[in-house]
């Protein structure tokens, strides 16, 4: 009985306990729980670069809203010219380097003036055609001290360009290009004509041989790229110039200093550089520095010297600064070409380059 009774009394006791406790409240913690005071210096801190990090980064946003729009810009100024039309003169000056016994032999001085007309037809924004030809008027002095007009016409040049977009602003021009063989002159008979071409192709700097090479098919393939971006352009581009020999012969194939040579195919290399940059936009006028080298490979005639000595060297480099304006479709320009070192230099062959294309 007692036991029983001990055992009822502390139930009793752990009961009243349990039912003195509220009930769905958990116990105090024996310690308080710290809070965060808004004044705190550590806390305005978390809270300042939390706010910096939710706002939108403005600056780069700008960025990429300019990108856009110069890109847009870019885009519509290609879009919107689809056909062009030029013009250009070059003014030559000096002689045309021949081939012959020495290191460099020089014909007769010449006062030359080429004409150049073509244009260009966008088919799509990739993919343009074109085509130009030339046309040179030259005085050339003669031995007894006379000089002689005479007017020779160039090979007509027929073109395909595809551009191949690389970014927004950078572009890969590929090239290729035939030419029908309407260059005037010869070297059995025609050979003054054959010479107004050299002139001119000696006054542009070897620049752009297919045009002048008497009875020659010429053959072009060439790469480039092109970056324009605002006021800035900058391009470089190689081409390689093949002329195939659709006639003709040369009179004099042995000399007693050495050989001639009237080649089968002809070939030339012109690797170009350049810079141009808009430095006013009312008026809109630029400045620009072209550059190029060219390595002739096999020319139209190759003379070997009886005695072994080297002839002149294959490589030239030219030089061409510019400076132009754009009138709305209207963009004239004007440069002058000038050769460092090598046979051109030596033959004091320049040239005065004014040109123009008109947008539509």
């Amino acid at each position: 009985m007692r036991a029983s009774l001990r055992v009822a009394v502390i139930l009793v006791i752990f009961s009243g306990q349990a039912l003195a406790a509220p009930k769905g409240k958990k116990a105090a913690p024996k310690h308080p729980v710290e809070t965060m005071d808004s004044n705190d210096p550590a806390v305005k801190e978390l809270s300042a670069k939390k706010e910096e990090e939710s706002k939108p980064d403005t600056e780069a946003i700008g960025k990429q809203q300019e990108a856009h729009l110069d890109a847009t810009q870019v885009a519509e100024a290609r879009a919107s010219d689809k056909l062009g039309v030029f013009g250009n003169v070059v003014v030559g000056f000096g002689r045309a380097p021949e081939s012959g016994p020495g290191a460099n032999v020089e014909g007769p001085k010449t006062t030359a003036v080429t004409f150049m007309a073509g244009g260009h037809y966008d088919v799509s924004p990739e993919f343009s055609l074109g085509a130009r030809v030339p046309w040179t008027v030259g005085s050339q002095r003669q031995i007894d001290g006379t000089y002689a007009t005479k007017t020779a016409l160039g090979s007509l040049e027929l073109m395909g360009v595809y551009r191949k977009t690389l970014t927004p602003f950078t572009r890969l021009p590929i090239l290729f290009g035939l030419g029908l063989p309407t260059a005037q002159g010869g070297y059995d008979t025609g050979y003054q004509q054959t010479r107004i071409n050299e002139i001119a192709d000696a006054a542009s700097g070897y620049r752009d041989g297919e045009l002048f090479g008497v009875k020659r098919l010429p053959i072009i393939l060439g790469v480039g790229i092109d970056y324009e971006r605002k006021a800035l352009n900058l391009h470089a581009d190689t081409k390689f110039v093949l002329g195939v020999k659709v006639g003709g012969k040369f009179p004099v194939t042995n000399d007693p200093a050495g050989t001639f040579e009237l080649k089968s195919v002809t070939f030339r290399n012109v690797t170009s550089a350049g810079i141009a940059y808009r430095f006013l936009d009312k008026p809109k006028l630029f400045g620009a520095l072209d550059s190029w080298v060219v390595f002739e490979g096999i020319r139209p005639v190759e003379f070997t010297s009886a005695g072994g000595a080297s002839g002149p060297t294959r490589f030239q480099v030219v030089f061409e600064p510019r400076v132009g304006a754009h009138f709305g479709k209207l963009s004239p320009s004007v440069g002058y070409i000038f050769p460092i070192g090598g046979r051109l230099a030596d033959s004091s062959a320049s040239g005065l380059e004014l040109h123009c294309d008109v947008a539509f």
